[in-house]
């Protein structure tokens, strides 16, 4: 059943107060994690072509395909998001692309790589648009600026994560697989 309507000044500015932050944080993290799983194969590459034995053409085709669909991806979810619920949108896309990601790092096909890879691109395209559908019903345009440029900032945090990532697994499995056994 729907709620009664509001009608106390005070709590309704309350609740807008407490929606804008955490609408502003839950965007804020979830975009981040969009780059994080976007950008996680720029790491990989090196390894995939010592070990999996690809070459440079194997991985610029992989890229080139990525954003390609990354590309028609976010030009029509950008139409279809805004006939959504950006909440859902959203998630829906970051699941997927982390679930894409986890079935990525358990393949070696070089077929099964450029499909997961291009779905993964997909699924990306679903990140900008509900969170710019967001930022401009939530924040009033006098605002705009000061709230997209922190939203902005995600994406350089989510780039961010990667390498250190990287370096501190690499470093843990590094001293794991030197030390030696009892």
């Amino acid at each position: 059943p729907n709620k009664p309507i509001l009608q106390d000044k005070t709590e309704v500015d309350e609740l807008y107060k407490y929606w804008r932050i955490h609408i502003m944080v839950t965007m804020y993290v979830g975009y981040a994690m969009f780059y994080f799983t976007r950008k996680s194969f720029n790491y990989a590459m090196p390894d995939m072509i010592v070990d999996l034995g690809f070459d440079k053409t194997d991985i610029g085709i992989i890229g080139t395909l990525f954003y390609l669909t990354y590309g028609l991806s976010k030009f029509l979810s950008g139409m279809v998001s805004d006939h959504s619920n950006p909440r859902y949108f959203m998630g829906i896309g970051l699941i997927a692309t982390g679930i894409i990601n986890i079935f990525f790092g358990l393949s070696s096909s070089l077929v099964i790589f450029i499909s997961l890879w291009m779905m993964n691109a997909f699924f990306q395209g679903w990140g900008w648009p509900p969170c710019s559908k967001l930022l401009t019903t939530w924040y009033s345009h006098s605002e705009r600026g000061v709230w997209w440029a922190i939203w902005n900032t995600s994406h350089n945090l989510g780039g961010a994560l990667i390498p250190i990532l990287t370096g501190f697994v690499t470093l843990y499995c590094c001293l794991l697989y030197t030390s030696p056994s009892p």
